[in-house]
């Protein structure tokens, strides 16, 4: 109930308050009566108590000045909490740039060291066909002619070799 966090207090300073009056009109024992009905019954406790109408809006007035400075206390505080919460939010978002752009670094060198690799590999697969062509070629002059071309694999031209063997 929104009534706990106002702090109306039901007796004002000024004696029967806007509090006592918002209570009597949502009491039990003027439930299901008319508007009118219930003007009149507030109008009668007011005599009754020797308060006046004016009294009572003054009352009214001063508790709605009271909850206004009251809201903008709490909306004061509210603005802090949300200045460092999103400072705090500045802050973790900064680190967490920090951390991607150095785990991005290293992905990165990672990457470059698997292509670094591969350009090695590959490199060294085509020093293997040419190493592996000049036995070919090598190989060939010591086959008879006519059963290896030049351009046949080492184990083609080793084929007549190993049937022989």
């Amino acid at each position: 109930m929104l009534k706990r966090w106002l702090n109306l207090s039901k007796q004002s300073p000024r004696g029967w308050g806007i509090a006592k009056a918002m209570d009597m009109l949502n009491s039990s024992h003027l439930a299901g009566m008319s508007s009118e009905a219930k003007r009149c019954a507030l109008l009668m406790a007011l005599e009754a108590a020797g308060t006046g109408v004016e009294g009572l809006i003054q009352d009214a007035v001063y508790q709605q000045r009271l909850l206004d400075q009251q809201e903008e206390v709490r909306e004061a505080k509210l603005r802090r909490i949300e200045a460092a919460m999103l400072e705090r939010n500045r802050a973790v978002q900064a680190e967490l740039d920090r951390l991607t752009a150095r785990h991005l670094a290293r992905l990165q060198a990672n990457l470059d060291a698997i292509a670094q690799h591969q350009d090695e590999f590959r490199a060294w697969q085509k020093g293997k066909e040419q190493e592996s062509q000049r036995m070919t070629d090598a190989a060939a002059f010591c086959v008879p002619h006519g059963h290896a071309s030049h351009s046949a694999t080492l184990s083609v031209v080793m084929e007549p070799i190993r049937a022989r063997g």
